[in-house]
């Protein structure tokens, strides 16, 4: 496994990272060994709790369903987000990085990050923690998605965004997530820095791509994707379908057959 770390965080990895969310072991087992990383993201509050945001999710949240993905992930890595309001200091963020990594056993621990909390990166990788720096678009400080907006339009944002990838880089974290940001800055990102960069809604310029699995297959119909989001699979309507046909066979006493019992 820490060769298969080693090769994917190498910025000469000779073909793009695939990665994709996972908070259950069914999704789990499908995902091994398909894409190069499995994120345990802090997503799961909104796809699989019905939150408004991720600032609801706790640290126990984030262990309990790491636990449950690790267990069933032997091929890829895996990296799991820390919540909201449990890295706002240094002895804080290792001591809670420290909860969620040695229960889980994730190899990577991802931060929401921004100038202010550069520091914290550097602490954390001096404990020689795997470190994935999240920039651009930080969902922790948004309490309304709908507010979220794609950035480094500006030439101060391009720059800032540029210098704060530099800078985490410099305290040492193993990756950067970039989040809604657009393509020429994304690409200077890219060649700007020595790490691999993971994008969400940031181009096809980074060295990989994630999506959260349930907006990729299209679970709820209802639910309104960013444009960033593709849909490979229509889950809704073919579990709807199933459905219909489920109650049917019931209603018109098909099922269970003889097939189905026990004689």
């Amino acid at each position: 496994m820490k060769k298969k770390l080693v090769k994917i965080l190498n910025k000469k990895f000779n073909y793009p990272i695939t990665c994709l969310t996972a908070y259950s072991p069914s999704i789990a087992k499908i995902l091994d060994g398909n894409v190069d990383i499995v994120l345990i993201g802090d997503s799961l509050g909104t796809t699989l709790y019905g939150m408004k945001n991720s600032q609801s999710v706790t640290l126990n949240m984030m262990k309990i369903h790491g636990l449950a993905v690790t267990n069933n992930v032997n091929k890829s890595i895996t990296v799991i987000d820390m919540p909201y309001k449990t890295y706002e200091n240094k002895l804080q963020a290792l001591k809670n990085a420290k909860t969620l990594l040695n229960f889980t056993k994730a190899k990577m621990i991802k931060l929401e990050i921004n100038r202010s909390n550069l520091p914290i990166v550097k602490y954390l990788s001096s404990k020689n923690l795997n470190v994935v720096a999240h920039i651009g678009v930080t969902p922790q400080s948004f309490v309304n998605f709908k507010k979220i907006k794609a950035v480094g339009r500006t030439k101060k944002e391009s720059q800032n965004l540029i210098k704060l990838a530099l800078n985490a880089e410099k305290a040492g974290a193993k990756a950067i997530l970039l989040e809604c940001i657009t393509e020429e800055t994304a690409k200077k990102i890219t060649s700007s820095i020595s790490l691999p960069t993971i994008g969400i809604g940031s181009s096809k310029y980074c060295d990989g791509q994630v999506l959260v699995f349930d907006d990729l297959i299209k679970i709820d119909k209802k639910q309104h994707y960013p444009k960033f989001v593709k849909n490979y699979l229509n889950f809704d309507e073919l579990a709807s379908n199933a459905v219909k046909k489920f109650c049917t066979d019931v209603r018109q006493k098909k099922f269970p057959s003889k097939k189905y019992s026990y004689q």
